[in-house]
């Protein structure tokens, strides 16, 4: 379900690119794939990423001009999948190479934690413990810092690593979070 909207959402985005592309930077889409759960190595398989960034609008200009994205990650072995929005900071420091600091929310359809009340041999809580990260809860904060090298005026290549969790703060409890690192190819409108 949640793939069949991601894709939905990418296709409509992809038919009205060229005309929200209105700034220098334009609007910009990309794919690419993870490592997924690194930390814990608890689930397996990569991710498929999608990821829209749009202009930075005018008013966010008093702190650096960031860029509202949106962000999809979907798991090839059907586990934890997560979708979310925030803000991207982007810094040219040489030509062509660009570094990117990113912040926003997620939601997940994760395992949010192991009920309390099974047994320590109950084979669904076995199963949990050993197969899924325990997120604690469905709302989590998205980190993440990428390098992306300029191909052309349109194409871009990079490398990325993300962070969600809860961080105490919007849950307490469990909070094994997901480490994902990955590359990325992006195209961007209206540069």
């Amino acid at each position: 379900m949640m793939m069949r909207l991601g894709l939905a959402v990418a296709a409509a985005v992809l038919a009205a690119a060229p005309a929200l592309a209105d700034d220098d930077r334009g609007l910009e889409f990309r794919l690419g794939a993870t490592a997924h759960d690194l930390s814990d190595h608890v689930e397996d398989g990569p991710n498929i990423t999608a990821d829209l960034l749009l202009p930075s609008p005018e008013f966010l200009d008093v702190i650096w001009s960031p860029r509202p994205y949106f962000y999809g990650s979907f798991n090839t072995n059907g586990l934890t999948n997560f979708g979310g929005t925030g803000l991207a900071w982007n810094w040219e420091f040489a030509d062509g190479l660009n570094f990117e600091f990113r912040t926003g929310l997620t939601y997940n359809d994760g395992v949010e934690d192991i009920d309390p009340n099974s047994a320590p041999d109950d084979p669904t809580r076995i199963r949990l413990a050993t197969t899924r990260s325990l997120m604690g809860n469905e709302i989590l904060f998205h980190n993440a810092f990428g390098l992306d090298m300029d191909v052309s005026d349109h194409w871009s290549v990079g490398v990325y690593y993300e962070h969600i969790s809860h961080g105490q703060i919007l849950a307490s409890g469990r909070n094994q979070a997901l480490d994902n690192a990955g590359v990325r190819i992006g195209y961007r409108w209206g540069r």
